[in-house]
């Protein structure tokens, strides 16, 4: 799978792509669960090897794909918790997918594992596809929603912008993070 996902990840970026995003990573993670649900039930070790190599090559395009929706969705100031949370979630859905297979190995065939791990993959995928659908139509509906400009008093003499913002002119506090300590701002000027 890593030789067939460094060959993905380059073809992927080779052109453009049609679609949605969130439509191209469903698609990659249902190629993905087919290759390997055929990777369990094809009994040649070629065949095998051949449907791991697919499966990694539609994996690491739809990791990217993940990653270019993530883009999309956050400001440039929270991608680095973005895909903190991102990979966190994928290496649970292995664990999960991984101790599931390992659970039922005593009490199934090796087969049957890993299918029991593929569809928790279809599962999970389903939902988070539903949840950006979701996302993206509350998203829409909000676009025509205007949005009253904030005015701030810099006059004040101790430095601070009425909403506390530090004294840079900025809206400190009515981001995503805001200011560090109320009305005291951020000393470093980072926030």
């Amino acid at each position: 799978m890593a030789v067939g996902g460094g060959l993905g990840a380059f073809a992927y970026g080779l052109r453009n792509w049609p679609g949605r995003l969130r439509t191209r990573s469903v698609a990659l993670m249902g190629g993905t669960s087919v290759c390997v649900t055929l990777a369990a039930l094809i009994p040649d070790l070629a065949g095998i090897a051949l449907a791991l190599a697919v499966g990694g090559m539609l994996q690491s395009a739809a990791m990217l794909t993940r990653n270019l929706s993530l883009r999309e969705a956050l400001p440039p100031h929270a991608l680095a918790a973005g895909y903190s949370v991102m990979y966190a979630a994928a290496g649970a859905g292995y664990a999960a997918t991984g101790s599931l297979a390992g659970a039922l190995l005593p009490v199934v065939a090796p087969s049957t594992a890993v299918l029991a791990g593929v569809a928790v993959t279809l599962v999970l995928t389903g939902v988070g596809w539903w949840g950006e659908a979701r996302h993206a139509a509350r998203s829409v509906r909000g676009a025509d929603t205007a949005v009253a400009p904030v005015v701030l008093d810099d006059s004040r003499s101790d430095g601070f912008g009425a909403l506390g913002d530090g004294g840079d002119g900025g809206d400190g506090g009515s981001g995503a993070e805001g200011a560090a300590i109320g009305r005291g701002g951020d000393p470093e000027r980072r926030l």
